[in-house]
This record gives C-alpha cells, sequence and structure tokens, in this order.
C-alpha cells in the first residue's frame, strides 16, 4: 500500500497492506454533528487516536529543535511537521485509517487555523518504531521508511482525506510516524478532537477495512 496525512503515519508500515487507498470526499450531511455547526462527527470515542507527539522541523535551521508542540505550522519548503502515534498493541487485529479532517467552519472555541496558498502537502513516512523526540531537528530526524513518499496531496477545508489504510498489527506495540511538508502554503492548526476535529488522526475499524460509503474510489 501507498503511503499522510503519515500527514501521513502509518506511512511507513501500512502499505505492506494487500490495498491501498488514497481518497478525498466532500464532509456530506450526515457527518457533521447536529450541535456542532460545521463540525465534522466522524470520530468514534474510543476508536480514534490523535497525534501523541507533534514537533516541528526547518529546513532553514537545520539543527534547531522545537521540542513537543500542539500546533501543526508548515510553510513553503521551510517548516513542516512530524506527527507521531502510538499504535496500542490490544490493536493489532483492527484496521488502521489514517485521515485528515479539515473542517469549513472557523474560528473555533478551542481550535482554529489560518490557511493560505495553493494547498500542495507531501507525505513521507518513518520506519516504525523510529519515533521523534525533543532533539529532533531537520539534520537528525526518525529513519526514513523503506517506500518513496507519497503522491502529493491538495488539501483544501471541507473535505476529508483518507491518507492511508492497513492493518493495525504492523504498528502495533510501538510508534509510527512521519513528515508533513508543502512547496506552496502556509498553514497553521491547532490539533483538536474535543470541540470541532481538525488535524491528522488514525481510527480503528474492524472486518471489511474501508465501506464504500466512506472510501469511495479515487
Amino acid at each position: 500500500m501507498r503511503c499522510l496525512i503519515y500527514l501521513a503515519v502509518l506511512l511507513s508500515t501500512a502499505r505492506a497492506a494487500p490495498f491501498e487507498l488514497i481518497s478525498k470526499r466532500s464532509l456530506a450531511d450526515h457527518e457533521w454533528a447536529p450541535n456542532k455547526d460545521g463540525c465534522p462527527a466522524l470520530l468514534e470515542e474510543g476508536e480514534f487516536e490523535f497525534p501523541h507527539y507533534i514537533t516541528h522541523i526547518s529546513q532553514s535551521e537545520p539543527d534547531k529543535a522545537f521540542g513537543p508542540q500542539y500546533k501543526a505550522n508548515f510553510t513553503p519548503n521551510d517548516i513542516s511537521t512530524i506527527f507521531n502515534f502510538d499504535i496500542p498493541l490490544e490493536r493489532e487485529d483492527a484496521n488502521c485509517t489514517m485521515q485528515f479532517i479539515f473542517p469549513r467552519r472557523k474560528p473555533w472555541k478551542t481550535s482554529r487555523y489560518s490557511y493560505q496558498g495553493n494547498g500542495t502537502f507531501f507525505f513521507t513516512g518513518y520506519d516504525a518504531g523510529s519515533c521523534p523526540g525533543p532533539n529532533t531537528t531537520f539534520n537528525n530526524q526518525p529513519e526514513l521508511g523503506s517506500f518513496p513518499p507519497f503522491p502529493p496531496i491538495h488539501l483544501e477545508p471541507g473535505y476529508a482525506y483518507t491518507i492511508d489504510i492497513g492493518p493495525c498489527f504492523v504498528g502495533a506495540g510501538t510508534c509510527v510516524a512521519g513528515v508533513t511538508s508543502t512547496n506552496d502554503t502556509y498553514f497553521e492548526f491547532f490539533q483538536d478532537s474535543s470541540n470541532c476535529p481538525i488535524g491528522l488522526y488514525n481510527t480503528y475499524s474492524y472486518g471489511e477495512p474501508c465501506p464504500p460509503e466512506y472510501c469511495p474510489p479515487v
């Protein structure tokens, strides 16, 4: 399977699955919570992970360590964001779906974003178990995975992006991480699932990996 949104981050591991999926779809009416105007209701309680560690790297300051961050930040050909997920061992029999949720509504009570540019993003996965930390820099990144980066993905508000889907057992019990970058966009958001979900998430499912209504053909 092809490796985002490592943003995506079962990126380097899930591609070993016998199927591959990258899809973009408009957030349909039934996917918006009735009490959250313009907010997606895609995350089932207890069946998703948000990034457990976020940090930035800078091509112009290659030895600068940004440490743990709450916001994702992207600038053209410079600042990229690394997302790290810890996959529990007990999820080894589940399907892991990496998706980026980008709702239309802003601002929110606890989250907001700024977005300017053409929206081209690149996702590159690291080896499973190769985790970012407080000393991570552009020159000192986790070990890259054996697969090439994903093709560029165009991100814009009002859509959910399925970046990768595959068996969780590949990364269960360890971390999976990847770096997301851009060559034409300024984008910053506060990763948050409490009020109006925005950002990169790993969701769990069992049985068929992706119902057609959620993952239409590209």
